[in-house]
């Protein structure tokens, strides 16, 4: 079947719809403040094989995980057998999930009878147990960091829907705060019935051939879309290496070496060299670096216009070495697998921009900065968790914007008054741009933030992490480093500890932590510094 493009263009926008509406509903169904407030999910519409046809615009590094997850769907699950009763969840970072803490559910479309397509969600859960509540900052193995779920089918009416149901009871006695993580994901369930809805009104409306035929095509229209773009880029190798700090591990300085190679319509990106995976909750599973490849070079590509389905990836390969920080063995833990995903990100920008100087920016404060703050009564548990964002990196237009998460994670900020109507074992003192942490240039870094957590209560644990403690973003043609990243908690006595970049501690009512983020690179000479 051939369909005219103005047929084309409207099943499209139809599919687009669907996953828009999909995350709207997530997010106004969510109970936790990380996915209500945060924003921290991703949703999907897939065809019948798993392949992304619709992508709602939200946490770019969780977009790979879903078509990785179901690439080998029919290896694990017999696809003829699914039922409209039948969901698919899984959390396993090495079965193409990211970190524990991010649950993929998958439902199965039916449209009279035949199976067209999956809904997707995958949202990050405050709590998936392990050895500390919300996050296990000093985990080594993923044992240590929660409840592990492969990918399992299920009877949503017998083992989720029903309160003796198994999967719902195996999931509600391993974390700590079940009404949450149940709460948020019977929101996956109400997103992904949006998918089931609304695509079996678009079949109705324009018909099953043409549906799925558009389904297919919007893929090839993306694939020929990107390799056009990449065809603009001049052929050639180019290398680009970005350094964390893994000293908190033992690790020294771990280095992310990207080896760009742009071949016609076709871009392939080998991190051989980079460093081998770390003892510690620093690694990225392989679906978090191919997201971040992704969303990189989607960034340097001058068509911001095409729409995120599996086409795109097509042109795109990616290889990182087996048992490095980026392609991790399991056991090794990956809860902070954004601090390597990030300099993936960056090094590709980086390399990219050796071809594409027009393009080029500088480097931001773009590192996940993570804090749990828990509190155990005889109540339960309470656990508040918050992915903060510093100052963005400058560029030939602009200087860089201020306070906000790194590209590929992109949550925002939860609101003061939102942490406080749900939590009463803390309170927020201070929440400010901090002047001066952005770099200097023509154009100036954008600016980090500060955030002061006053415990309430005795007994308030709070856990974290981060990177650029203590070397800054770079800048760029000239331009300043971007300020660094600061912890330090203020005793009710008067003391001030300063804590290293990865910490557990416990606060006592009057206490205070005080989280700082750095600044984004300057871009040009400082001296020609102007307004931006």
């Amino acid at each position: 079947m051939r369909l005219s493009p103005s047929q084309l263009s409207v099943i499209k926008s139809g599919l687009d719809a669907i996953g828009r509406e999909m995350a709207v509903n997530l997010r106004r169904s969510a109970t936790s403040s990380i996915v209500r407030e945060a924003r921290d999910f991703s949703v999907a519409l897939t065809d019948a094989r798993g392949e992304v046809v619709a992508q709602a615009e939200c946490i770019p590094i969780m977009t790979a995980g879903i078509a990785l997850a179901l690439r080998g769907i029919a290896g694990h699950v017999d696809l003829d057998g699914l039922t409209e009763d039948d969901a698919l969840l899984m959390n396993d970072p090495y079965q193409g999930g990211q970190h524990l803490q991010d649950i993929y559910l998958l439902t199965p479309i039916f449209v009279n009878g035949e199976l067209i397509g999956f809904g997707a969600s995958t949202a990050h859960h405050v709590d998936i147990g392990g050895s500390h509540a919300g996050l296990s900052a000093h985990a080594t193995e993923l044992y240590q960091e929660g409840l592990r779920l492969p990918l399992s089918r299920f009877s949503v009416s017998r083992d989720f829907n029903d309160p003796n149901g198994f999967v719902r009871q195996v999931i509600a006695a391993n974390v700590r705060v079940p009404d949450a993580v149940i709460g948020d994901l019977q929101a996956q369930f109400a997103a992904n019935a949006t998918a089931t809805r609304r695509l079996a009104e678009l079949v109705a409306r324009h018909g099953r051939d043409e549906v799925l035929q558009a389904m297919a095509d919007v893929k090839d229209y993306a694939e020929k879309r990107v390799r056009a773009a990449i065809e603009s880029i001049p052929d050639g190798t180019y290398e680009a290496t970005e350094r964390f700090d893994a000293s908190p591990w033992d690790g020294g300085t771990a280095e992310i070496i990207a080896r760009v190679t742009v071949e016609g319509s076709t871009i392939d990106v080998d991190f051989t060299g980079s460093a081998e995976q770390i003892l510690g909750n620093v690694n990225c599973p392989f679906a978090s670096t191919v997201s971040s490849v992704q969303s990189a070079v989607r960034c340097m590509l001058d068509s911001p216009d095409i729409g995120f389905n599996e086409g795109c990836n097509r042109p795109i390969t990616v290889s990182a070495p087996y048992g490095s920080v980026l392609n991790p063995r399991p056991p090794a833990a990956v809860r902070a697998r954004l601090t390597p995903a990030s300099r993936v990100f960056n090094a590709v920008i980086r390399a990219l921009g050796q071809a594409l100087p027009e393009r080029a920016v500088a480097t931001g404060f773009d590192t996940t900065t993570a804090i749990a703050v828990s509190k155990s009564g005889h109540d339960g548990y309470q656990v508040a968790l918050e992915i903060l964002g510093g100052g963005w990196g400058a560029c030939a237009e602009h200087g860089g914007p201020d306070g906000l998460d790194n590209p590929i994670s992109n949550c925002a900020n939860a609101p003061v008054e939102a942490l406080e109507t749900d939590f009463d074992h803390f309170r927020i003192a201070e929440y400010a741009l901090v002047e001066g942490s952005g770099g200097s240039g023509s154009h100036t870094g954008g600016r980090g933030i500060r955030r002061t957590y006053v415990a309430t209560a005795d007994g308030v644990s709070v856990a974290g992490y981060a990177d650029r403690h203590t070397v800054g973003a770079e800048g760029i043609n000239g331009g300043e480093p971007g300020g660094t990243g600061h912890f330090a908690i203020h005793r009710a006595d008067g003391t001030v500890t300063e804590l290293p970049c990865v910490y557990e501690e416990t606060l006592n009512a009057g206490d205070r932590i005080v989280i700082t983020t750095g600044g984004g690179g300057g871009y040009g000479a400082p001296e020609q510094e102007v307004t931006a």
